[in-house]
């Protein structure tokens, strides 16, 4: 190009040093169907001008109408238009309506597509580097169906909650997940009669029941060794352990005569007092709040009992129950909504519901009482867009699914979602109030541990002086003997 020299329609054309040889004036139109719009000149001295003799430039120009029709500057290159836009399918049979919702306007004859999955779609698709002309259809079918319609092009991709499956890439590719899934047991929660027999035992770790027990009956034998030879109510080891027992009441009326045992027995005493609050309060909590536990455990207790389960009857959860789980095909009950799940089970159709996490925690926060996930998880692909194979839009949405999620905006909507549920019961898992351990009275337990660590010190000191004083005299009782 550097090389040309010619004359063209605007001119001679000849480069020298990388430049225009001559300074050339251009005008700029603007291309408008078959025909176009004068908009200005421009040259290299002066920069746009409203007339080929400039005498001066100017900033702004008359508005342009882009390819399309548009008014505004489109964000790049884009292969679909305005008059042919994307048609694309929405589930409008789901389970759950609070990923896609399909309204209808009778009056207007209009038809409104709103819900998570599709305010992440628009989301992703303001992240798209060009403008993306798309309109959303509403499919009557179930989500397998709807996947394999791209496949034979009467639609050209899919939104909803749609999960990545392996068999379903036959027919189509899907972007990168935009919500993570697994898939789940739900089962109704029922009270825990084996814990309630021994409930008070839980209210301390066994490290803190060993460690309490032992440190109280170091004490009281630190008060007995210390009080015995002067103290008749503490003479015999079984006055020592009934005044271990009436010190945890308070109750104690043997009365203390050396200083070193009061000081032993107060930082106790303080101990005790704290211990047994936390003790009320802790079992107060737990039987405030009913322990609950799920009605069934596990998969294989299901299969044992030739159980009834229900799940999404549109979705691939019927298939994956026969041909993975193993489930008798007349033992898997298909509910078409969220709302018939606890109808289903007071009727006792229907033992377990299986769903895909994001179902289930809709689920949950609708229903917050009363059920729980029991079993494992199986992991999934995720929730998807759906595009034809080889689609040139399936990188970018990958690309902009990330930029999405990574900004945050998808959690957030996930939170408005959950939030719009005003159900404000705790009990939508297993409560497990904690034990309490030795940490949380480690200061106090030192310092009466300490205390009286020293005084059995000097009491075994004492004892030791008594029995040197005892030999001594004998021994001054036999040399009188013997002289």
């Amino acid at each position: 190009m550097l090389s040309s020299n010619f004359e063209g329609l605007s001119g001679k054309i000849e480069f020298k040093n990388g430049k225009l040889a001559e300074n050339s004036t251009f005008q700029i139109i603007n291309v408008v169907g078959t025909s176009y719009k004068e908009m200005a000149y421009w040259s290299s001295l002066f920069g746009f001008c409203e007339t080929i003799i400039c005498n001066k430039s100017v900033t702004e120009l008359s508005p342009v109408y882009w390819p399309g029709g548009l008014r505004k500057v489109p964000k790049g290159w884009s292969s679909i238009n305005e008059e042919q836009p994307l048609k694309i399918g929405v589930p409008a049979n789901g389970a759950f309506n609070q990923f896609v919702r399909v309204s209808y306007d009778l009056r207007r004859n209009e038809t409104y597509v709103s819900g998570f999955s599709v305010k992440v779609f628009e989301a992703v698709v303001n992240r798209l580097p060009y403008h993306l002309p798309y309109v959303l259809v509403p499919f009557n079918g179930s989500y397998d169906e709807m996947v394999e319609q791209i496949f034979y092009k009467s639609l050209d991709a899919a939104v909803g909650d749609t999960e990545i499956m392996a068999d379903r890439y036959q027919y189509a590719e899907f972007s990168q997940p935009y919500v993570e899934s697994g898939l789940v047991m739900i089962v109704p929660v029922k009270p825990d009669k084996s814990k309630e027999t021994w409930l008070f035992m839980k209210t301390f770790t066994t490290k803190m029941w060993l460690l309490m027990v032992g440190m109280h009956l170091f004490i009281g034998f630190v008060i007995w060794l210390i009080e015995r030879e002067d103290n008749p109510d503490l003479k015999g080891f079984g006055s020592m352990l009934w005044f271990s027992i009436t010190v945890i009441f308070f109750a104690q009326r043997e009365p203390l005569r050396d200083n070193l045992s009061r000081l032993v027995l107060a930082p106790w005493l303080f101990v005790i007092l704290i211990v047994t609050a936390s003790f009320t309060a802790s079992l107060t909590s737990m039987l405030t709040v009913s322990r609950l536990q799920p009605s069934i455990q596990d998969i294989v207790t299901l299969q044992r009992t030739n159980a009834a389960v229900g799940c999404n009857g549109n979705s691939f959860i019927v298939r994956y129950l026969k041909n993975v789980l193993n489930f008798k095909p007349g033992n898997i009950k298909r509910i078409e909504s969220i709302n018939d799940y606890p109808m289903a089970f007071e009727r006792g159709d229907i033992s377990a519901a299986f769903f895909v996490v994001p179902h289930a925690r809709v689920f949950l926060a609708k229903f917050c009482k009363g059920y729980t996930i029991a079993g494992q998880t199986f992991k999934l692909g995720g929730f998807g867009f759906v595009f034809p194979k080889g689609s040139p839009l399936l990188f970018d949405i990958s690309e902009a699914i990330l930029k999405v999620t990574e900004s945050g905006e998808i959690n957030q909507l996930e939170e408005d979602m959950l939030s719009s549920f005003k159900c404000t019961s705790s009990l939508t898992g297993i409560i497990d109030s904690p034990s309490l351990g030795p940490r949380p009275f480690s200061g106090m337990l030192f310092v009466s541990g300490g205390i009286s660590g020293f005084a059995f010190f000097v009491a075994i000191v004492r004892l030791a002086e008594r029995e040197l004083q005892i030999v001594n005299w004998l021994l001054n009782i036999l040399i009188n003997r013997i002289v």
